[in-house]
């Protein structure tokens, strides 16, 4: 049963963070009984709401007059009201998608641009106010939409039949606060008890008519489907909701036991993610625990099949999302970025001389990558250098300021230290059997037109030192773990 008394009691157990009179609510209205209800409901409990009305333009006269319902709705009430009219058929098209999911993609871009554009007006009038200091904060905008028990059901039947696994069974969530901060305070209640309070309030409402057309899925499931199965299991609404909320306890209990699993199995290793195959091998094929780590990298459940078998794959193979690929390396599978940020920082010498003039003997200059650190030194032997790549020891009587520190390209060259000629620093890279990743990572330190560093690797033979040379740079780097 729905009344002020049970929606009310249900909004204080599932939304004890929102407060009726001190949130702006934003409540999504077609015109259709659902939302006319929740407007109806959340008008009579005195909350502070704004309408918001999108107009697809997809039913011609019949969208308009929905249109001007809602609006007369909000009169008869004195709700603030907003309303967005959108040429979905245009805008599917140009973005090639269904209209269900172009309308989708219009009504929730505008809903969160709604709110944004509330949350500053009020942010505003509260430092516009001369007591501004004592007033409180304004509480962040909260879209309310209408989806009850019926919606849960049919969500939970396409999910199944989508297989989109057991996270698909949990339904729809009465609370979201991520992209959008959105609740659903009617998703316990049923159609029926929504019907029910609307004639019991002399609420009129509209019918869109095409909630009949059976070519939308979730059309079907309602008005063929459900039915049907109804006549076998008459209780069919009660138990599948039952049994979404027994898969969430269960959801929850897998995905604490699965992100356990891969925080012992993830490395980072020079800055690149990685996993070890032996590690992921003890849960090969488990279908359960690769969507646990790969959903939050962009793959879909579609590239199960294909990410299982990267781990037998030969060394360089690699499957991709949108974001993120993962790539075969020998006894590990890398998970690389798709986004490399370059490297491109000058370091003056200024930089470095301030630092000593406070006394440091050693100047730090950080990178995206790590930290390269510079120390003047005038009296060494030559004999008695050390040879570690990440130090380099170059005549300081050859660099001319500003240094640059970048990320390598294809055109790159230098003269590597013994080696007696010029080299790419592509080809330099490749011998040191460095993968993919490890080479979009390597900086090199140039000054003026001459790279004098591959960092962390070689210097460049026109820097190195020589017996006439009388003061040295030393230049250490320490890469991020």
């Amino acid at each position: 049963m729905l009344n002020l008394e049970t929606f009310k009691e249900y909004w204080d157990v599932a939304f004890p963070d929102l407060r009726l009179r001190r949130t702006h609510f934003v409540i999504a209205v077609s015109g259709g009984v659902d939302s006319i209800v929740l407007a109806h409901i959340m008008h009579t409990l005195k909350a502070n709401c704004t309408i918001a009305h999108v107009n697809f333009q997809l039913r011609g006269a019949e969208s308009d007059g929905d249109e001007q319902f809602v609006r007369d709705f909000a009169s008869q009430y004195q709700i603030p009201i907003q309303v967005h009219k959108v040429d979905t058929q245009n805008y599917a098209q140009t973005y090639k998608l269904g209209i269900q999911e172009a309308a989708r993609e219009i009504r929730y871009a505008w809903f969160a641009a709604l709110m944004q554009q509330i949350n500053e007006a009020e942010n505003n009038k509260v430092q516009s106010s001369e007591l501004h200091a004592l007033t409180p904060k304004p509480q962040p905008v909260v879209l309310l939409t209408a989806h009850h028990a019926n919606d849960q059901v049919e969500t939970i039947l396409m999910h199944l039949f989508r297989g989109t696994g057991i996270h698909g069974l949990t339904g729809i969530p009465a609370r979201r606060n991520d992209i959008l901060n959105l609740a659903r305070p009617l998703i316990q209640f049923t159609k029926e008890a929504i019907i029910k309070y609307a004639a019991m309030n002399g609420l009129k409402f509209v019918e869109d008519s095409s909630n009949a057309k059976e070519e939308y899925t979730r059309n079907y499931i309602r008005n063929v489907l459900i039915p049907q199965l109804n006549t076998h299991y008459p209780n069919i609404h009660e138990n599948i909701i039952a049994t979404s909320k027994r898969v969430k306890e269960a959801d929850e209990i897998v995905t604490e036991a699965v992100a356990h699993f891969w925080k012992k199995g993830l490395i980072a290793k020079k800055g690149i993610l990685t996993v070890p195959i032996h590690y992921w091998n003890k849960v090969k094929g488990n279908g359960t625990y690769t969507w646990g780590l790969i959903k939050q990298f962009g793959f879909k459940p579609q590239q199960l099949e294909e990410v299982h078998k990267i781990l037998t794959a030969s060394k360089g193979a690699l499957i991709a999302s949108a974001t993120h690929q993962l790539i075969q390396w020998g006894d590990e599978i890398q998970i690389v970025s798709n986004e490399h940020t370059q490297e491109y920082s000058v370091i003056e010498a200024s930089t470095i001389l301030t630092q000593m003039e406070k006394g440091q003997a050693i100047a730090t200059v950080p990178t995206q990558t790590g930290m390269l650190q510079f120390e003047y030194i005038e009296n060494f032997d030559i004999a008695t250098i050390s040879k570690e790549a990440n130090e380099a020891y170059l005549d300081a009587s050859k660099i001319q300021w500003p240094l640059l520190c970048r990320t390598c390209v294809a055109s790159d060259y230098f003269y590597p230290l013994g080696l007696g000629k010029k080299k790419k620093i592509n080809q330099f890279l490749s011998n040191l059997k460095l993968n993919p990743t490890e080479k979009k990572r390597t900086n090199i330190l140039a000054s003026g037109d001459k790279i004098m560093w591959l960092v962390g690797k070689r210097i460049d033979d026109r820097f190195k030192l020589k017996p006439t040379s009388t003061k040295l740079l030393k230049i250490s780097w320490k890469e991020k773990p």
